[in-house]
């Protein structure tokens, strides 16, 4: 049986509430658990990553109550022919996705791939934070090899995102459920 609280309004009104972490710290530690290497200024956090088939910069940053955000910078710029061939890939890999965002700037090529958390609705959790990276460090690991054919010229775009999309899939598996899971173990060797 349930035990029901006796309080008045009043004390409830005035009994303490604990803030949520702030985004920053979360990621901080998740990093420091993790046992990831990074730097940090006041509002960001940046460190560097091998993955198998590139290294990426992460830069994480985010207020309580406001936007959370991780972006994976991808070690590539399109070159001004091919950053429309660039950013058709991107945009066709963009289509239905959840959580995560293909970017690229146009004026100088830079491609990113980003995750954007509303702190607002729900404060920032380490589970979250080490979800979205996983996510996000995969997703770009996979589809790089076909970003790098379509920035040579030796793959469309439509043709590109028909083999990343297929190659995602065979990661993530056929329900796709979850987008992946928090790794057990991410590491910045």
């Amino acid at each position: 049986m349930k035990k029901q609280d006796r309080r008045t309004e009043k004390e409830i009104e005035d009994s303490p509430v604990s803030e949520p972490p702030h985004p920053l710290e979360v990621m901080r530690q998740a990093y420091v658990d993790m046992e990831i290497e990074f730097q940090e200024d006041d509002n960001a956090i940046f460190t560097r990553l091998n993955l198998e088939n590139l290294e990426v910069h992460v830069i994480s940053w985010g207020e309580p109550d406001d936007l959370s955000t991780i972006v994976v910078r991808l070690p590539v710029r399109a070159a001004a022919e091919f950053r429309a061939a660039a950013g058709e890939f991107v945009n066709r890999l963009n289509y239905n996705s959840r959580r995560k965002f293909w970017e690229i700037d146009h004026a100088d090529g830079e491609i990113r791939l980003a995750a954007y958390t509303d702190t607002m609705a729900g404060p920032m959790t380490d589970k979250i934070f080490r979800s979205l990276l996983h996510c996000l460090l995969m997703t770009a690991d996979t589809a790089f090899p076909y970003l790098t054919s379509v920035l040579s010229g030796r793959m469309t775009p439509e043709f590109a995102d028909d083999q990343a999309e297929a190659a995602l899939v065979a990661m993530w598996g056929k329900d796709n459920k979850t987008d992946g899971e928090p790794p057990d173990d991410v590491s910045g060797e």
